[in-house]
């Protein structure tokens, strides 16, 4: 069955009306706003398993901030707040209504680069208010067990 002109017209300005609504003011162009996106998994404190339409599923470093190493902790403060800061994660995530995701490129390990926030809130500001990360914006880390010792 297909549609009369007008009701197809219709269809394509709702579509494109819903398209940029998601978009967010101020976003670089490459980058899109997830609506419809969810975290499926987190890895670390910053770092999820994302799955998003018209991207499907990826491995995401979230932007803005740095969490302690899990994977390969200096020190044992180090691996004790980098638990913390991913169960923070997993609580946050498991009582979010709301996921919005501003994609960016990749990273040197091929994770996608995305700005997370849960119910309006920037999930890097709650770890860093919480003590749980730091701000990063590339380049070196910081040392966690100089920082916690």
């Amino acid at each position: 069955m297909s549609l009369p002109p007008a009701r197809f017209l219709f269809a394509g300005l709702a579509g494109i009306a819903l398209t940029l609504s998601s978009c967010t003011p101020g976003a670089p162009p490459a980058s899109a706003v997830g609506g419809g996106c969810r975290v499926i998994h987190v890895v670390d404190g910053d770092t999820v398993d994302m799955v998003c339409p018209d991207e499907g599923r990826f491995r995401a470093r979230l932007t803005g901030y740095d969490t302690p190493e899990s994977f390969a902790p200096r020190c044992a403060e180090e691996a004790q707040r980098a638990h913390q800061a991913t169960a923070r994660l997993r609580a946050l995530v498991r009582s979010a209504v709301r996921v919005e995701a501003r994609l960016g490129g990749v990273d040197r390990y091929n994770r996608r680069l995305v700005h997370l926030r849960l119910d309006g809130v920037d999930v890097g500001a709650t770890l860093i208010s919480e003590g749980l990360a730091v701000r990063y914006a590339g380049g070196r880390r910081i040392d966690w067990c100089a920082r916690m010792g």
